[in-house]
């Protein structure tokens, strides 16, 4: 990094009571300009950083950031920050997220009481492109050094080294690949998965309407026209199936042996009114074996 001023302000920096640098940074990243003035000797200075040259009188042409000393007052943009300490004078200047549309030069004045005798701090800040990656693995090492032009007690120069690593391009490819496989894979998962509930559900259909049988008896609240009808829609769209039934064959059907088995039980019993024949139903029918429900 060569340590120069650009000529153009070069007489200003030898004229008044500043300092000249220059600072080379990498796009995309943040980038600290120091500059530290003496607060334990001059206080709590009013400080404003801009971009361009610092004029003769006054504050700063396109001021940017500006502090009273002990807190920024103003800032035109988020990514200008004062992140050091500001009673200690230390105004070090941070651009966050730099482009190469932040090249320039910047100052900063500490605006002391009287005349002409304001402390002024220049620097030229270059931003170059961030480097391309290539199809092996490399690592640059970027230094950021401000350097000074005078012998003037600014404060510790910061150098900031950042280190950028290139995305090797292959790698990600196999990485879309992999991603590319596991969702064919999840979604033919998804697939077989749906198909076979399909079938299960079909499977479960049949099943149930094979047993969807209903028996019926011969009495006549049992062959009405309209109970009939509903019988045979429900046997012509397939929900159940009419048993056939033989006239005058009520024991064929198993609650009657129930009904029996029950009214042997109650008898035994001998129920003395309505009450106690309710009680002794509910009794003897919890007592009937399973095998005979």
């Amino acid at each position: 990094m060569e340590n120069r001023c650009i000529s153009g302000w070069f007489l200003l920096c030898l004229l008044s009571v500043s300092e000249c640098s220059q600072v080379i940074g990498i796009e995309g990243q943040n980038i600290t300009l120091p500059f530290k003035y003496d607060a334990k000797s001059h206080g709590l200075q009013h400080i404003c950083w801009g971009k361009g040259t610092i004029p003769s009188s006054g504050g700063c042409d396109n001021e940017i950031i500006s502090t009273d000393g002990s807190e920024v007052t103003r800032r035109s943009s988020v990514r200008y920050q004062l992140l050091g300490d500001l009673k200690t004078g230390d105004v070090t200047l941070t651009i966050s997220n730099t482009t190469e549309i932040d090249s320039g030069t910047y100052g900063c004045r500490v605006q002391y009481v009287g005349l002409f005798n304001d402390e002024k701090y220049h620097v030229t800040l270059t931003i170059e492109k961030a480097p391309v990656p290539t199809t092996s693995e490399t690592s640059a090492n970027v230094t950021i050094t401000p350097q000074t032009m005078d012998n003037h007690n600014h404060g510790p120069v910061t150098t900031i080294s950042t280190e950028y690593s290139s995305t090797v391009y292959y790698s990600e490819s196999k990485s879309e690949t992999r991603g590319n496989d596991l969702a064919v894979i999840l979604v033919s998962i998804l697939l077989v998965l749906t198909g076979v509930g399909i079938v299960s559900v079909l499977v479960m259909r049949k099943r149930w309407e094979r047993f969807a049988t209903v028996l019926q008896m011969t009495m006549t609240q049992h062959t009405s026209r309209l109970y009939k009808g509903y019988l045979t829609k429900q046997q012509s769209d397939g929900v159940l199936h009419q048993m056939t039934w033989p006239p005058q064959s009520p024991d064929l059907n198993p609650i009657e042996m129930v009904w029996d088995e029950l009214d042997c039980r109650v008898e035994e019993k001998q129920p003395a009114s309505a009450q106690h024949m309710w009680e002794h139903l509910q009794d003897c029918w919890k007592s009937i074996p399973g095998e005979a429900d």
